[in-house]
């Protein structure tokens, strides 16, 4: 059988690790002669739903309009060259399950555009109708060498994943007011809150931050789910913050259009929780 193995790029080197499928935590770093890196950074994609049963979104089926179902998957060669490549497969999956071929190449670029949600699921063999919020979609370049291996590119540059979610619009002004679990608060004054993408949102500032120039408050992102507000786990390592941000209680979207959104600030002196609310303007 083929081994198959997942490509690592090192900064400022052309050497890929890689390590076999059977066993990926515990590889051994190999150098191999199938130096591409490549870049999906481009890639854009949205599959926006409405749950027909709102009392149980996890297991509803979803309504989808195709005015809300996009992709365009874009993935390009940017350092290498094809030398010891035999093929290039671009491949997607549901849920990490059995992957789908959709396209077969000798040299990127790749360009793969739907607008549809039937166009999502052909060859993954399920119906629209089996979707539920949460699934994710993910689209992998995957390299064939001349010698037989095949390899999947690291997700940080070879993978493009797009989340089933409800359709979501809180991007615009709010007037936030922050308060922290001993009940201190502070009026952040009108803030924008900023649509990174769909059902995913940057805010501007965070808690009762207070350290000025010293370190500058970087305001955190959140996720809205079918109007149930997450703080995901955010940190420096991962180019969010300076201190770690943790999720606490779901917020929500409030009838009024109001959001309220509860996490967690990481502090030497001990872990505060607040909760932000803003109103919009």
């Amino acid at each position: 059988m083929k081994k198959l193995n997942y490509l690592l790029t090192l900064f400022f080197a052309l050497t890929l690790f890689v390590g076999c499928d059977t066993d990926p935590d515990n590889s051994m770093p190999v150098a191999d002669e199938g130096g591409l890196v490549v870049d999906v950074s481009d890639s854009s994609g949205k599959v926006l739903g409405t749950p027909l049963d709102a009392t149980d979104i996890s297991n509803s089926a979803i309504a989808f309009d195709n005015a809300d179902v996009e992709l365009d998957f874009n993935s390009l060669l940017s350092l290498g060259n094809y030398s010891n490549v035999s093929r290039l497969e671009i491949v997607k999956t549901l849920n990490d399950g059995p992957e789908a071929i959709v396209g077969d190449v000798s040299t990127l670029p790749f360009n793969l555009t739907y607008d549809s949600i039937e166009e999502y699921v052909s060859g993954l063999g399920i119906d629209a109708s089996d979707l539920r919020i949460g699934d994710v979609f993910t689209f992998k370049v995957k390299l064939y060498q001349t010698d037989g291996d095949s390899y999947y590119f690291s997700p940080s540059m070879g993978a493009f994943s797009v989340v089933v979610n409800c359709a979501s619009n809180l991007a615009g002004n709010y007037d936030v007011t922050a308060t922290r679990d001993d009940g201190a608060a502070v009026n952040h004054g009108i803030e924008p809150v900023i649509e990174v993408s769909p059902g995913y949102y940057k805010a501007k500032t965070t808690g009762l931050w207070g350290f000025g120039d010293i370190a500058p408050d970087q305001g955190y992102n959140f996720n809205d789910t079918c109007s149930t507000l997450t703080v995901p786990p955010q940190n420096l390592a991962q180019g969010y913050y300076s201190n770690g941000v943790n999720p606490t209680d779901d917020g929500s979207v409030l009838a009024n259009g109001n959001l309220v959104i509860n996490y967690e600030i990481e502090f030497g002196s001990g872990n505060r929780t607040y909760q932000n609310v803003y109103v919009k303007q």
